[in-house]
């Protein structure tokens, strides 16, 4: 029969090459020397050629290697010579058992590889082996490991695969990357809203006001997660997609008719610029968002089309970046929303706590109402700030829902804005049901429920450090 051979580029390996075999999947080549070195090997495309790469090394045994055996469970694997027998995990590169032994000529492991047999001159040796998770070790969840068919070694999560000789992979770091990502993008929509909203509710608002918006913003907190997370998931992902060169503008057209409009709101009478009664001056922001809205409608058309080609996506795509539906853009406009009640309400409290002393002294010496707001009430108020703003942190570090249906939960080391994560809480939620009691995978789960929980510990700690220490620091005002 003929056979289409195609020629592999040779590796170097350092010695005499005195045995060959494969690993589970027969995608590793193991490779054994006349000074007893172990080492595998994969096939990987150089320059379009198939090249064999050395990706693991193991400890050397005593005298040439004569032969291996794979086990058919796992990626560990039987070596031997004619002084000893080892098996190690491809892998880890951990050696999960040695044994000497004097003349041995050919040795055996069990399918499961939890027996090992060999064969001396006039007897058979045997030795049983009791290790059920060799698949983690703690160098392969927190550092880079070369799997099968990576050409480089990566942080990687892949619980489950399609093949029976799939290997899982375990890495933690993607996981808790995610976990910081999603809080990160969160926070940087919740905490300004939150915090200047709660300094203009306690600082300028109307007593009439104040009583209207600090119960409306507190009632968002009863809205359950999985309500937010639908919503993100099934409304705001293809709407964003959709309009998403019209939402990047509003911002910036909002701070521009601002500052446009900012010389005009000065000149006006004072009569007219309180129409709607003290301290409510900020409904006069309604019209100008509008109009910012309106101008984004009009505006963005021609902006993608002029300077992102016609298609924002393609324009992504060619410099790098991939557009994903359920992006972090889109958990954290949700994200921020479970999270803006939290901050708002004990950011107000702090802020309404200040004394008035110290802001009618300001006034007293001639400082306008927004330098005594910025200069005296905040930095006053920053202990109470600043435990808003943690305690917000560990709302959303721990958010399951929400990050479990409005990402893809791919996860991916990338910090840009138009890709998803996977994070610690959703990975959980997400794997849990599936995985086998007192399992590998089990046991990981319960190991990243833990680091949640001890990430979380960490920093309520140190915040609560820090809130004691600015609290010490201006309690003398």
């Amino acid at each position: 029969v003929e056979g289409d051979a195609k020629p592999l580029r040779s590796a170097a390996f350092g010695e005499g090459i005195t045995a060959l075999g494969h690993a589970l999947g027969g995608n590793s080549i193991l490779v054994g020397g006349a000074g007893g070195s172990v080492a595998a090997y994969q096939q990987v495309r150089v320059n379009e050629q198939m090249s064999l790469q050395a990706f693991h090394r193991f400890g050397p045994l005593r005298g040439p290697v004569l032969g291996f055996m794979a086990s058919q469970r796992d990626k560990r694997f039987l070596s031997w010579s004619a002084s000893g027998v080892a098996v190690d995990h491809l892998t880890t590169e951990k050696r999960l058992m040695s044994a000497p032994g004097e003349g041995l000529a050919t040795a055996s492991l069990s399918p499961r590889g939890e027996g090992i047999l060999a064969a001396a001159p006039g007897e058979v040796l045997g030795w049983s082996l009791d290790a059920p998770h060799t698949e983690v070790s703690w160098s392969l969840l927190w550092g880079r490991t070369h799997y099968e068919g990576y050409g480089s070694p990566e942080y990687v999560w892949q619980s489950s695969g399609g093949t029976d000789d799939f290997e899982s992979k375990f890495s933690l770091v993607p996981l808790l990357f995610g976990t910081l990502k999603g809080t990160l993008y969160a926070l940087l929509f919740a905490v300004p809203l939150a915090i200047f909203g709660a300094l203009y509710t306690s600082q300028f608002a109307s007593p009439g006001l104040r009583n209207l918006i600090k119960p409306t913003v507190e009632v968002m907190a009863a809205l359950p997660s999985v309500v937010l997370g639908f919503l993100a998931g099934l409304v705001l992902a293809p709407l964003f997609e959709r309009s998403m060169v019209q939402f990047l503008l509003i911002p910036g057209l909002a701070f521009s008719l601002a500052l446009l409009a900012l010389p005009l709101w000065l000149r006006l009478p004072r009569g007219f610029r309180r129409t709607f009664g003290e301290g409510r001056e900020a409904v006069w922001m309604i019209p100008l968002l509008l109009a910012a809205f309106l101008v984004s409608l009009q505006v963005a058309p021609w902006f993608e089309r002029v300077l992102l080609g016609g298609d924002y996506r393609q324009w992504l795509h060619g410099h790098g970046w991939i557009y994903d539906q359920r992006n972090s853009i889109v958990v954290g406009f949700a994200m921020g929303f479970a999270v803006i009640p939290i901050i708002f309400t004990i950011s107000e409290d702090a802020l309404s706590a200040v004394p008035k002393s110290l802001s009618s002294a300001s006034l007293a010496c001639g400082a306008s109402p927004w330098q005594t707001a910025w200069r005296v009430v905040l930095p006053t108020a920053s202990p109470g700030i600043f435990s808003a703003t943690m305690v917000g942190f560990g709302r959303a570090i721990g958010e399951t829902m929400i990050v479990l249906m409005a990402t893809g939960n791919t996860p991916i080391m990338d910090w840009s804005p138009f890709n998803g994560m996977r994070t610690l809480a959703a990975n959980i939620a997400v794997e849990i049901p599936e995985a086998p009691h007192h399992g590998t995978l089990y046991r990981v789960l319960f190991l990243a429920a833990l680091l949640l929980f001890l990430l979380t510990f960490v920093l309520n700690t140190a915040a609560e450090l820090i809130r004691i220490h600015l609290r010490k620091r201006y309690e003398s005002l």
